[in-house]
């Protein structure tokens, strides 16, 4: 399984892209709160709240606060969630019913949300959005549709793009090039160029001390997307969506991450690594890469250059399955979603919608990422390049656009004060793998019984495979299990549900 998509987003630009989102939901926020006037003569006052990745979280002394209150009239009253504690405050939240006017939750699959959502909670959007036009702008319109609930526009999506994020390789280019190595394009010449790493000495210290791939169990999900052809743990199979974990093209991936192991291309303590040691481990050069996403060309390879100078640290493009298909990570269009509260007026509500169509306009999206021009950016060759009085207002530490992240490619891709050559390579990159769809059938569908049951059956496959992977279990074992589950009831009807929620899904876009 990939590490969360939490985990992936911390990189620098994020963080200021995360700034924009912040500084959108501040402002909503300070407008929402109880018996605040919502007379067009005065600042509106909104409630929100929203996910905050940054080190330290401002307040409305911030100028990027400030700003964004003065350009779009409001008095914002923002709620902060940190992201190890994000999730339960969330479940409390919407347990308790007691809900800020902008309600930020990550996941549309969130049982509670369901059936609040099934209950008439939240406003319904469809009606009003047209009448916005940075939301309702073309290059928005795959977000509106991925994130439609029975058809309706119930939630804001919080922008993310589709293509750059996601765990996925990125190698040691600088490595490669000394022994003479070519980038992967497949699962063996992936597994040629870890051995490579291992038994050829690239870091030229004349002892076998570089560890191939800085890796976790949760960190090679992408491999059994790799084998599968697919994204997520559901795959389209005659018109039905089956699970992945019992596929042989999984038990594929199990023996080949089994045989990568044993011939020591992942750490010893690969069972047992958290998501952050394997980071540790590739920032202190001795590593030839691990799974991240493409902001860390520069977010991790300008870590590992204060080790190495000559480090470089490059993403691949897509690795290719035995049949053929060719897998790249791509998500939804949004990450996190915002919805408002019936108890909202109808008169707030469109105050509310034109403080986000601020935000997701130029102007605004721009200025929660970036600040403002000759005092947080200076523009040098068509880029923007920060300011000392950047990191002193915490632009690029996630704040405002942790609210309304910015709405480029740059979101996933760039990172603050990436260079050109390094940036210039990435958008190569992501526009390659723009050319690759690889499907992902069960994004954000709703099953009650997938809520309840697949996590537990999931856990119980993953445990055993990692066993299986580093010997603590047989493949025999392995495979006993999921001739198990290929006849389990539970599973069936987990996988019913799915097919029914996806055939719903698409007959409402």
């Amino acid at each position: 399984m990939n590490p969360p998509r939490k985990q992936v987003k911390k990189s620098l630009l994020t963080k200021s892209v995360l700034v924009v989102l912040g500084a959108s939901v501040l402002l909503t926020a300070c407008g929402g709160s109880k018996g605040a006037s919502t007379d067009s003569s005065g600042p509106t006052k909104i409630q929100m709240q929203t996910l905050n990745y940054a080190t330290e979280f401002i307040d409305n002394t911030n100028v990027i606060w400030k700003e964004f209150e003065k350009r779009t009239n409001t008095k914002l009253d923002i709620t902060w969630l940190s992201p190890s504690t994000s999730e339960e405050k969330i479940n409390v939240m919407l347990a308790s019913g007691d809900l800020p006017e902008v309600t930020f939750v990550e996941s549309l699959v969130n049982p509670q949300l369901q059936k609040m959502i099934q209950q008439g909670v939240f406003w319904d959007l469809t009606p009003y959005i047209k009448d916005y036009p940075n939301l309702s702008a073309p290059n928005l319109e795959e977000m509106w549709t991925d994130s439609k609930v029975d058809g309706k526009n119930i939630v804001i999506p919080r922008y993310y793009p589709s293509y750059g994020g996601g765990a996925f390789p990125i190698l040691r280019k600088d490595w490669m090039d000394k022994l003479g190595l070519q980038t992967p394009t497949n699962m063996d010449q992936f597994f040629d160029v870890l051995k490579a790493f291992k038994e050829k000495d690239p870091n030229g210290n004349g002892q076998a001390d570089e560890i191939p791939y800085a890796a976790n169990p949760d960190t090679l999900g992408f491999v059994y997307g790799v084998f599968n052809g697919v994204q997520g743990q559901w795959k389209l199979k005659d018109d039905k969506l089956v699970p992945v974990i019992t596929e042989d093209a999984s038990r594929d991936a199990v023996l080949w991450i089994k045989k990568a192991f044993e011939a020591g291309l992942f750490p010893k303590d690969f069972a047992i690594m958290k998501y952050s040691q394997t980071v540790d481990l590739i920032r202190g050069g001795n590593s030839g890469g691990t799974s991240q996403s493409m902001n860390h060309a520069w977010v991790t390879g300008s870590k590992i250059r204060e080790v190495v100078p000559t480090a470089d640290y490059m993403p691949i493009t897509y690795l290719q399955n035995a049949g053929g298909d060719q897998y790249t990570p791509s998500g939804s269009p949004y990450y996190g979603v915002y919805l408002i509260p019936k108890k909202v007026p109808e008169a707030k509500v469109k105050k509310i919608l034109e403080f986000f169509d601020y935000a997701y306009g130029k102007e605004g999206n721009e200025l929660a990422t970036y600040g403002i021009e000759g005092v947080h950016y200076n523009v040098e060759n068509g880029r923007k390049i920060p300011t000392p009085q950047s990191a002193t207002d915490h632009l690029g530490d996630g704040n405002m656009n942790n609210l309304i992240h910015l709405i480029s490619d740059d979101m996933s891709i760039g990172a603050v004060g990436m260079p050109d050559d390094v940036y210039d390579r990435n958008v190569e990159i992501v526009n390659e793998r723009k050319k690759i769809k690889t499907p992902n059938p069960s994004n954000e569908l709703y099953s009650e019984a997938y809520n309840k049951y697949y996590p537990e059956i999931s856990k119980k496959v993953s445990d055993m495979r990692t066993k299986v992977i580093i010997g603590k279990d047989t493949i025999e074992n392995y495979d006993k299990l999921i001739e198990q589950l290929r006849n389990d009831p539970t599973l069936k009807q987990v996988a019913d549900e799915m097919t029914e929620a996806y055939h719903k899904k698409m007959s409402s876009q």
